[in-house]
């Protein structure tokens, strides 16, 4: 017999600062509602990776919640979601299944596109039998945001005053006093620092050469955006 598991005191944590571990926290296969000001609304489900996820990999599950990488084959027919941050072989952590999400492309999809399966995982352009159904990629991976941040010479800390709302862990990052092949490498709960590096959760090796008041820009290189709804990868075509 089902019995109610939700709502709970308190959930494992799936924002862009948490780091998924091997303890299990929730029951496997619960979902939440969550906001966010500048997100929206999104739905989450819990699983366990049995996979090398990244963020932003599409994940699809099984009837002992599961997950793993979706596959790049036909007529699939799985569901899936959006991991919330890189997960490895063994671990707990949550996926997106409805709302506004950010999820890794294979190349340039363009903006307002229907959008398929194209590598374990990734997002590519619309393909016979791989596409993704309840997906329409609204973001293309030449979208930006822009910030006024405050740099300091040799740090590796960008101090948004005014929030840094609508940036994502990976994202690109570019502006005066920036090095070359920058990324948003962490982020700070008080949801007004970034910090910088050349990938996600490697910090000291992008620090800023100047020091002031700069407008920095996300670019979405390899990634994309769209609102999701409980999407699932294309079944039989008859």
């Amino acid at each position: 017999m089902f019995a109610a598991i939700s709502p709970t005191v308190g959930t494992q944590p799936f924002n862009d600062w948490f780091t998924p571990d091997t303890v299990q926290r929730q029951p496997l296969g619960m979902t939440i509602n969550a906001v966010d000001p500048y997100w929206g609304t999104g739905e989450f489900i819990y699983v366990k990776s049995n996979d090398v996820i990244l963020k932003g990999s599409l994940v699809a599950w099984d009837e002992t919640y599961t997950g793993v990488l979706l596959p790049s084959t036909t007529l699939q027919g799985f569901p899936f979601g959006v991991a919330m941050a890189p997960m490895a072989a063994g671990v707990f952590g949550w996926l997106q299944i409805s709302g506004r999400a950010v999820y890794k492309t294979s190349a340039t999809v363009a903006a307002d596109a229907n959008v398929a399966i194209a590598a374990a995982g990734v997002v590519g352009a619309s393909a016979t039998g791989k596409q993704l159904v309840n997906v329409r990629n609204r973001v293309s991976a030449t979208g930006t945001i822009t910030v006024s941040a405050l740099t300091t010479n040799g740090n590796n800390v960008l101090l948004c005053q005014k929030g840094y709302d609508g940036f994502f862990l990976g994202m690109a990052l570019s502006g005066t006093g920036i090095p070359a092949s920058t990324v948003v490498a962490g982020l700070d709960p008080d949801g007004k620092r970034i910090y910088t590096g050349s990938a996600i959760g490697t910090f000291g090796d992008k620090n800023s050469t100047a020091s002031g008041q700069v407008t920095i820009t996300g670019t979405y290189t390899g990634y994309g955006s769209a609102i999701i709804n409980r999407p699932f990868a294309q079944g039989a075509i008859t």
